[in-house]
């Protein structure tokens, strides 16, 4: 007689469970400073979510605004920013824990940027701790120019990269183009795309090549902007040369971008993504005072000239623009990733 065989049933419950350990990411054995972060950066997020809360609530009788257009938008502009931090707070909790005392020494700027935009202070200083403690000495390595320019991405150009500057000139261009038929507010600005290629092109290929296209870009939006958006040689620099640079400079910090699926590359992504429209931001709002209000006396709340400029190009930039650009950013970078694979 053949034996049978007996087949060993585990129980239900211990496979659930080993299951579990599988999954848990957060490991119980990591430094108390590592759960010390993760405790003040929840903190942090429950704060800022009660501020949201509090200014969704917040009515013009609370105030000493007796206007109800500036209220509003006010009112608009401060949910904006206070919604981005809330974004950022939700990143920089799952990123202490998701992390370790590793990933964080390998990826210093990623977590310094996020805890100084989420508004985290307490997760600033406790960042500093950790780099003093666990910091490595590396051999020095002295630094060329030619290295120096390379890491920038100058080089000597081929016939490959000055395709890809007309290209991507040409792309930019349209969605300029295209801009004026798109949603926008009054005063000029609105929902654009013409940001998205220089984007592609610094991260993916070359800072330079980006710098390069943004710069031929603004030179030739001239051929169709209206002359009632260009008031001054200034208006020109500070509302499109400087702007059509920023992706191409903030792609020089070269942040580790890859087609893989990890946490710490789509982290990646969206401080390439706020960083861009965070400087065109800044630009475009000195813009929007010293050349609209201040010199073509342009339009105004009174006296609060700078609080119009703020809150027109946060306006602009933040409910639109960059959300939607953040989003088509991945999946087009990484196929520009897989198309120039080996190229460079």
């Amino acid at each position: 007689m053949q034996k049978e065989k007996v087949q060993t049933v585990k129980p239900v419950g211990l496979d659930v469970r080993n299951r579990f350990k599988k999954l848990r990411i957060h490991k119980p054995w990591q430094p108390l400073i590592i759960k010390i972060g993760f405790g003040f950066s929840l903190l942090s997020f429950l704060t800022i979510l009660g501020l949201l809360i509090l200014f969704s609530l917040l009515k013009m009788s609370w105030t000493n605004i007796t206007n109800i257009e500036v209220f509003e938008n006010i009112k608009t502009m401060t949910i904006a920013i206070f919604t981005l931090s809330l974004v950022f707070n939700l990143l920089i909790t799952f990123s202490w824990f998701l992390t370790d005392i590793e990933q964080i020494m390998t990826n210093k700027m990623q977590f310094m940027l996020l805890s100084i935009l989420s508004g985290a202070i307490i997760n600033i200083g406790i960042l500093i701790y950790i780099f003093k403690k666990y910091q490595v000495q590396k051999r020095k390595t002295s630094i060329t120019w030619r290295g120096f320019w390379l890491k920038l991405g100058f080089r000597k150009l081929t016939v490959y990269d000055i395709v890809l500057c007309g290209v991507f000139t040409a792309l930019t261009i349209v969605f300029a183009y295209l801009e004026q038929f798109m949603p926008g507010l009054v005063g000029g600005g609105g929902l654009t795309f013409k940001y998205l290629g220089l984007i592609i092109l610094g991260v993916a290929i070359s800072p330079a090549l980006s710098i390069i296209v943004g710069i031929c870009g603004a030179l030739l939006s001239l051929l169709f902007v209206g002359s009632t958006l260009i008031i001054s040689p200034w208006s020109f620099i500070l509302d499109y040369f400087i702007p059509m640079m920023i992706p191409g400079i903030v792609s020089i910090l070269r942040f580790t971008i890859t087609t893989k699926k990890s946490y710490i590359n789509y982290l990646n992504y969206i401080i390439v993504g706020f960083l861009t429209f965070l400087g065109i931001y800044i630009i475009q709002t000195l813009s929007g005072y010293y050349i609209w209000v201040a010199m073509a006396g342009g339009p105004a709340w009174g006296n609060n000239g700078v609080v119009y400029s703020v809150v027109y190009n946060a306006l602009s930039i933040w409910p639109f623009n960059y959300p939607l650009t953040q989003i088509i950013m991945v999946p087009t970078i990484k196929v520009a990733l897989l198309v120039n694979k080996g190229k460079f």
